[in-house]
């Protein structure tokens, strides 16, 4: 070989290996024993101070210290250095992290209600995870989140007669030499639903399914996969289930009550009380309502005054107010759960309306 050549070929091998040293560079970190209790200490320190997690973060702690203990010789190894029965334990607390990771960025913007049905969910999916056996199978199916379309990290689904897109995210959800995996959904004791979801898209990864919940009551349901692996000489045999909870909620409703007052008269203003009343509910997210207000009484207004309170589906109430504008001026607030309360002088009328969901974990 000429000098020239070789000079070409070794400058070759030089831009290759320059090009490809960033790629390998933004490997994620391997998953370990280690790691996966790491995870596990900071899910747990997330939870802290957030209503309801109390025993699902000691559920943490119990799983990390249960990795450390039964792996404490082999933290540092990676999955594909474990038995069948050690992944599942690695697999699985690395789900419980996950899914107390995403309620932690999820519950920001939730009322205290909607916090309370996603903690339950929350906790009955790391209480399955905590709880299912080990097994020595090639694989151990875990589901670390449900996302809803452009809506990731799902606890709680507000009930609907149509059926709702979902997907379930995890670890050996399938095995592509097989059929699709067994899906079904029951209730908390495990009894089966009359209507079954419909899996629409499958990867190991991932398995999209469509469900129809318009006729389930509100409450807590479990989401259950089992997928089949092909062995040689035996073909596909069923594996381990994975399993995933998920609150249904009243669907989205708000009832706004509200009192309006005046400060009339330039000179000497003094307070009229100009309307009081409750206006028509307000069903799900984008709708509008109005009331007219008589403000007769109030000949020479200075000022105007609103006080409300919100009442939401799931029973629980929030007050807010009084707000105060000057009499030429249109007044709009924020009412808690994402709704917007305006008052327009020019036309005596006051609106309400649902904007866009405020939390998150909730579709």
């Amino acid at each position: 070989m000429s000098e020239a050549r070789l000079r070409r070929r070794l400058a070759a091998l030089g831009c290759l290996l320059a090009l490809s040293a960033p790629a390998l560079a933004q490997l994620p970190p391997r998953l370990t024993a280690a790691s996966a209790a790491d995870q596990l200490d900071a899910a747990r320190q997330r939870l802290a101070g957030q209503a309801g997690t109390a025993a699902t973060a000691q559920q943490l702690q119990s799983l990390g210290q249960a990795l450390r203990t039964t792996l404490a010789d082999r933290l540092a190894l990676p999955l594909n250095a474990l038995g069948d029965r050690d992944r599942g334990l690695v697999l699985r607390a690395h789900a419980a992290a996950r899914l107390a990771d995403d309620f932690a960025d999820a519950a920001a913007g939730c009322r205290e209600g909607e916090s309370a049905a996603m903690a339950q969910a929350l906790a009955l999916s790391v209480q399955r995870l905590a709880q299912a056996p080990a097994e020595a199978k090639p694989m151990q199916a875990t589901i670390e989140r449900i996302e809803a379309k452009d809506q990731p990290a799902l606890f709680a689904l507000h009930a609907s007669a149509k059926p709702v897109a979902l997907a379930l995210v995890g670890s050996e959800l399938s095995d592509p030499q097989c059929p699709d995996p067994q899906l079904t959904a029951t209730d908390a004791n495990g009894a089966l639903l009359p209507v079954q979801p419909r899996i629409t898209g499958v990867t190991a990864a991932r398995v999209e399914l469509a469900w129809n919940t318009g006729g389930l009551e509100p409450g807590a349901y479990l989401l259950h996969l089992r997928p089949q692996h092909k062995a040689f000489l035996v073909g596909c045999s069923a594996q381990p289930e994975a399993a995933v909870a998920l609150r249904l909620v009243p669907q989205a409703k708000f009832t706004v009550s509200y009192t309006l007052e005046g400060s009339c008269g330039g000179g000497a203003p003094h307070t009229v009380a100009l309307g009081k009343g409750t206006l028509p509910p307000l069903d799900g997210y984008g709708a509008t309502v109005a009331r007219a207000v008589d403000t007769s009484a109030c000949a020479d207004p200075v000022a105007y005054r609103i006080s409300a309170s919100v009442g939401y589906a799931d029973g629980a109430n929030a007050t807010a107010g009084p707000f105060e504008q000057n009499a030429d001026a249109n007044l709009t607030v924020g009412l808690p759960g994402g709704l917007t309360l305006s008052w327009d002088p020019a036309v005596r009328q006051l609106f309400v309306r649902s904007g866009a969901p405020m939390c998150k974990g909730i579709r």
